[in-house]
This record gives C-alpha cells, structure tokens and sequence, in this order.
C-alpha cells in the first residue's frame, strides 16, 4: 500500500513534468552529424523533445546493456553456487534414505532375532568410547 502511495507521489508529477516538457519543446531542431557543415544527407529535422527524450531512452538502455554486462560474473557464480546448493540437497536426501533403510533393516533384524529367541544385536559403538 505504502509503496504504491509512493509510486504515485514520484510518478505523477514526472509525467506532469513530461508532458509540459514536450508542450514546450515542440518546434523542429535541426541536428547534423556533419562537424564541417558540407553534407546535408548527415542533418536531421525533428522536434525538440523528441530528440531528447530518444537520447534519455538510448542512455538508459545503453547504460542497462552495460550494467547486465558487468554484473555477469556475479550472476555466473550465484548460478554456480545454486547448482552446488542442490547437489547437496540431493545428496543429504539420499543420505537420509539410506539412514532410513538402514534402521529399517535393523528394527526388522532385531524383530526376527526376538522371534527366533535370540538375543538381540548390540548397536554399534562409536569410535573413541569405551563400553
């Protein structure tokens, strides 16, 4: 709510301030390419705002198109850093399924074992403690 109160607020105004913009600035320029003055194929007619507003777009884009380009060694690594993140889902899943089957496997042995009257498997210890 607060954000959309606060695009309003910005952009409201700017496109007032646009729109005068372009009312004021309508009559024709001429812009050549030519440093010289020699070559009227290298001079363009067009209104004011016109040229400006393309020259704000094509800065933005250009400046976007560099940024993306810049900002690809960053977007490499988080995709790297996404596969590695997953990999080790896949292999703490498969850890758990194995951990799983193998409790499974020893309730049924100890099951089978207090079937048959026999006493029932010591778990194993751990490395380092004594009984």
């Amino acid at each position: 709510m607060i954000s959309r109160l606060l695009s309003i607020v910005i952009l409201v105004p700017l496109a007032i301030v646009l729109v005068v913009f372009c009312v004021a600035n309508r009559q024709s320029v001429a812009i050549s390419l030519d440093p010289i003055g020699t070559m009227p194929q290298l001079a363009l007619q067009a209104p004011m705002f016109i040229l400006l507003m393309g020259a704000v777009i094509l800065g933005t884009v250009l400046g976007g198109i560099g940024t993306w380009f810049t900002q690809a060694h960053y977007r490499r690594k988080s995709w790297k850093r996404k596969y590695e993140v997953e990999k080790l889902r896949r292999e703490a899943d498969e850890a758990k399924a194995r951990l799983k089957q193998a409790q499974e496997e020893r309730a049924s042995a100890q099951i089978s074992a207090a079937s048959a009257g026999l006493p029932a498997p010591r778990p194993a210890m751990a490395i380092g403690h004594s009984a």
